[in-house]
């Protein structure tokens, strides 16, 4: 099978530790890919250039690991709605739920609406904070993803600290959300199509003293930094199995109102000291990386890499194949005349 695996390309503006980033996973899945037989190639999408299109256009598949375009998170909505127009199968989420979870605020407001716990929320209206919001609170971008933007200060105490950080925040990031800060512990709940993976819990036995555990930017991408060390994964999670059970249905209902149960994805939740679980967000298609959390839930499922990233590519080709089935039973069979 000829596959095109989609990445973004960077710019003059990336470092070499940039490139690297995004380049270890693009070649762990082209060998997963290599070995099961297939025919990758890989292919870089840059701002303003469209050649990526006409190879993707006749491929079979295109593994999508385009997170963005140069870095910019919001153009990777932009890519996957090209993808749906071609009509090829390719590996992920499909755009809707890409753009609506790019978009905070919408995501809460909807799965608010589909009756999920969601806490406290509200977008920041210029340095304006509703004087009865619940503190603490935590402080993000709208419209960012991988933790950008959170670091030590994201969590705060105070009104006064909380307008302070706003105003920081919005010297940055064009909207701001302020959300209610759920103490308790933190679990992550990974799927591939409808097939809920074991679930994953964040220690933060280990952060340093005076921090707020939480996952900051610091935690996901300064490997060795203190936060780093402070966040560690332990899966299958070590919990009661009526918890797992409550974080497990809370998750699916959760998955299946974002992304309708297609592509790839994680529920990141928070449960509190009376056992309610709270969504923080939906994530389609995160890091695919081997060392990221969703190869964490595959290898606890029983995988190693190449057969999550098979995984992966049999979910797109079996809804490629339920969305082929369908088209043609809507198509008459003969002209009446």
């Amino acid at each position: 099978m000829r596959a095109v695996i989609l990445y973004d390309g960077g710019s003059d503006e990336w470092s070499a530790q940039d490139v690297a980033a995004v380049m270890a996973n693009v070649r762990e899945v082209r060998t997963a890919l290599r070995r099961a037989g297939h025919e990758p190639v890989l292919v870089p999408v840059h701002l303003g250039d469209f050649r990526w299109l006409t190879r993707a256009r006749k491929a079979d598949l295109v593994f999508n690991l385009c997170e963005g375009i140069n870095g910019k998170a919001r153009y990777e909505d932009f890519v996957v709605g090209t993808l749906e127009l071609t009509g090829v199968p390719f590996t992920g989420c499909r755009h809707w739920p890409i753009a609506v979870c790019h978009r905070k605020y919408v995501a809460n407001t909807l799965l608010a609406a589909g009756g999920l716990p969601v806490p406290a929320f509200t977008l920041a209206q210029g340095n304006k904070i509703p004087a009865d919001f619940p503190l603490p609170a935590i402080v993000k971008p709208n419209a960012e993803d991988a933790s950008v933007g959170i670091d030590r200060d994201a969590v705060c105490a105070t009104r006064r600290a909380l307008r302070k950080r706003v105003a920081t925040m919005l010297e940055h990031f064009d909207e701001v959300l302020v959300q209610a800060y759920i103490g308790g512990r933190e679990f992550n709940v990974g799927f591939i199509g409808d097939r809920m993976l074991p679930i994953s819990e964040i220690r933060f036995d280990r952060m340093p003293e005076g921090s707020w555990p939480i996952v900051t930017y610091a935690a996901k991408w300064h490997a060795g930094s203190a936060e780093d060390m402070g966040t560690q994964p332990v899966c299958p999670a070590q919990a009661p199995s009526d918890m797992l059970r409550r974080i497990g249905a809370v998750a699916r209902h959760a998955w299946h109102v974002m992304a309708n149960d297609e592509g790839y994805g994680r529920v990141d939740l928070r449960v509190d000291e009376q056992g309610q679980p709270w969504i923080l967000e939906v994530n389609p298609c995160p890091d695919l990386s081997s060392d990221a959390g969703l190869a964490r839930m595959g290898r606890a499922a029983g995988w190693n890499y190449d057969e999550l990233v098979l995984q992966v590519v049999e979910e797109t080709l079996n809804r490629a194949r339920r969305a082929s089935a369908a088209a043609a039973a809507q198509v008459p069979s003969s002209i009446p005349a």
